[in-house]
């Protein structure tokens, strides 16, 4: 809404007017009787439209040296000074106009605008009020209740400000503008868009910088082709390994593109039209060439600003395509069956009528963080965080609060795996170092996710050494589900996966002609921040060769399997099929607590319930021994709980090919 809005003397409407071409009020004359003022007014009106506000000002108050009173000079210098963020200037300028003629009611609108974007939002709140209190078109009425209800929940806002001292990444940043950054769950690799050049040949690329050994971001460097083009390469987001990377790019060449291996573009120049999602895989040293995200996550419409859970399950991204409530909504799309489905919008607890932007599902899985000036805020955009409840359903949002947020523009919002440190894009900040630079803040408590862990693996060959490419899955015990699944990476044999507070997991790794591999990780103990950073050692098959069973489970003194077992035996039931000709023992081991003799009854006993469940699963008994060692082959020193607890334990040795 604009103070001259409504004026047929406008040739376009100014680019930072935000009123409406019409006016509910009787027709006040404005104008002027100076000729010599008028001219230099339409001179200020012809500037302003050609993107040069400062010499409009100069005309404007040129205007304004030959009539003082001329009020459509007056508001058109408040609008000026508003867009240019000169907000006591612009308001002198509205109160002389309204004291010039106190029937122009508009004014107490374009007031109430000024002192929200201001910050000034008590005031805010009475011009407002004071504007909808005479009468006015459904289009003013809307857009003055709209900034009501944010002057009004900022008034309380503020008076409540949480802790923010965000600080420039001065490693990562340049004169040139940085943003959108995605982070490994490591904290280890960061990559970022950086805008290069000079309007309007400038382009934005992928940077990429990594964490030295004193824990500082170090030089960024290009990511390099094929996933950089001279053209733009949008928002991206990484996934929790960071060796695959999902995209936005606009209008990308089908040249640019893998297709396939027998598919070419249909001609030379073909592009994929619009605004859609791609990703690449980092093969070694190298990312592979991009791929089109499909045409069910990509649509006619606006797709951007992915963001990919932990489990890399599901892509959630921002899109104006149909079906949603607003603008643009956040939408989220399921990896199932070798591909992403069809998205679902994130529904009315998270999109509105207005915008939702720049969501990021931080990896816990239950946090999402995204940008809106749907719901109440402080300014033009806010930070917000939603949980998803006890049933999969994602609660209405939080607004993260001032200072975080404030009269501009917020977005592209990234928490680290912690919780503890938040990282984001500004312009507005006096220690940038040019364009829009990333910060990072300390998080304050109520917006903090939830804390993890992680699991960081190599997979290798046990003789020679080589990375393998292995079947890594990471079970929850108590529940015996799935929750990560993925093969170690081929040229490095590493896999990487977050572990939640109170769980427990089996992990699982396997492949083709090796023995099998498993580990327990119990986070109900120990410190959940500690990282677990193990090397897997996957042996081939041969007689003598041991595999620990490391998620097989009793109560103490007793033999009876628990059912937490389960998992791993038929795991273990699984390989033996796929290797019929494997003959095996099943050792008991303990600690050397109590008497010998029970211990090795003990061990014996275990061991038989081991061997008497393969065989209810369909192993062959002339395939299984069995035999209890007792304390006789401890694993570590029984001086302790944490020795004792490694001497606790069954083993499958190889005894036959």
């Amino acid at each position: 809404m604009s103070a001259l809005g409504k004026y047929k003397t406008l040739l376009l409407c100014l680019l930072f007017f935000s009123f409406g071409c019409v006016s509910s009020q009787p027709r006040i004359n404005t104008d002027t009787k100076s000729k010599k003022a008028r001219e230099d007014f339409n001179k200020a009106i012809f500037h302003a439209n050609s993107g040069e506000p400062q010499e409009a000002l100069n005309k404007a108050n040129d205007a304004l040296k030959k009539d003082p009173k001329y009020i459509d000079a007056l508001l058109l210098k408040g609008d000026i000074h508003k867009s240019l963020k000169e907000y006591e200037a612009a308001e002198l300028a509205y109160q002389k106009a309204l004291g010039i003629n106190s029937k122009l009611t508009d004014i107490h609108f374009y007031l109430g605008e000024l002192y929200f974007k201001a910050m000034r939002y008590e005031l805010c709140v009475q011009s407002l009020e004071m504007f909808l209190q005479q009468p006015v078109s459904p289009a003013q009425k809307e857009k003055a209740e709209n900034i009501l209800v944010n002057g009004r929940f900022a008034v309380e806002g503020i008076k409540n400000p949480v802790a923010f001292n965000p600080i420039n990444l001065k490693t990562i940043n340049s004169p040139q503008s940085e943003y959108f950054p995605t982070l490994t769950v490591d904290d280890e690799t960061l990559i970022f868009t950086r805008r290069i050049g000079k309007f309007p040949a400038d382009h934005e690329d992928f940077y990429v910088s990594k964490k030295d050994s004193s824990g500082n971001w170090d030089k960024p460097t290009n990511l390099g082709s094929p996933v950089n083009t001279p053209n733009n390469e949008g928002a991206a987001a990484i996934n929790a390994g960071g060796n695959f990377i999902f995209f936005a790019c606009c209008n990308r060449p089908q040249a640019n593109t893998y297709l396939g291996p027998d598919k070419r573009p249909e001609r030379p120049d073909a592009v994929f039209e619009g605004c859609d999602i791609y990703f690449s895989k980092l093969e070694g040293t190298k990312w592979s060439m991009p791929r089109h995200l499909g045409f069910k996550v990509n649509s006619p419409k606006w797709e951007s600003q992915p963001s990919l859970s932990s489990d890399g399950l599901d892509l959630y991204f921002t899109s104006t395509r149909d079906g949603g409530y607003g603008g643009s909504d956040v939408w989220v799309s399921r990896f199932e069956n070798g591909r992403f489905g069809e998205p679902a919008n994130l529904g009315p607890s998270i999109n509105t009528a207005g915008n939702e932007e720049s969501p990021f599902i931080h990896p816990d899985n239950q946090t999402l963080y995204f940008s809106s000036n749907g719901w109440p805020g402080f300014g033009e955009f806010d930070f917000f965080l939603s949980r998803r409840d006890a049933t999969g359903s994602w609660q209405n949002p939080e607004n993260l609060g001032y200072p975080i947020n404030s009269s501009e523009t917020e977005k592209g919002l990234l928490v680290n795996r912690k919780g503890n440190i938040a990282y984001f894009s500004s312009n507005e900040r006096p220690e940038g170092l040019g364009g829009v630079d990333i910060y990072q803040f300390e998080m304050p408590e109520k917006a903090k996710p939830q804390v993890l862990s992680y699991l960081k693996g190599i997979v290798t060959d046990a003789a020679g050494g080589k990375p393998l490419a292995a079947l890594v899955q990471l079970f929850d015990i108590q529940t015996n589900t799935l929750v990560f699944e993925s093969n170690s990476d081929a040229f490095n044999g590493e896999f990487l996966t977050v572990l939640k507070p109170q769980m427990e997991y089996a992990l699982n790794v396997g492949k083709e002609s090796y023995l099998f591999h498993s580990e327990n990780f119990n986070m109900k103990t120990g410190s959940i921040e500690k990282p677990f950073v193990i090397n897997i050692q996957l042996q081939k098959p041969e007689i003598g060769k041991i595999i620990e069973l490391k998620n097989v489970f009793f109560e103490t003194d007793k033999f009876e399997l628990k059912k937490e077992s389960r998992l791993e035996l038929e795991k273990l039931t699984a390989f033996l099929k796929q290797n019929p000709n494997l003959k095996i023992e099943v050792g008991g081991h303990t600690d050397n607590t109590g008497n010998k003799q029970l211990n090795k009854t003990l061990s014996e006993n275990r061991a038989r319930s081991v061997k008497d469940f393969l065989q209810t699963q369909g192993i062959e008994p002339s395939k299984m021994q069995y035999k209890g060692y007792g304390e006789t082959q401890p694993k570590a020193s029984n001086d302790s709980e944490e020795g004792k607890q490694q001497n606790r334990r069954t083993e499958i040795k190889i005894i036959g090919l």
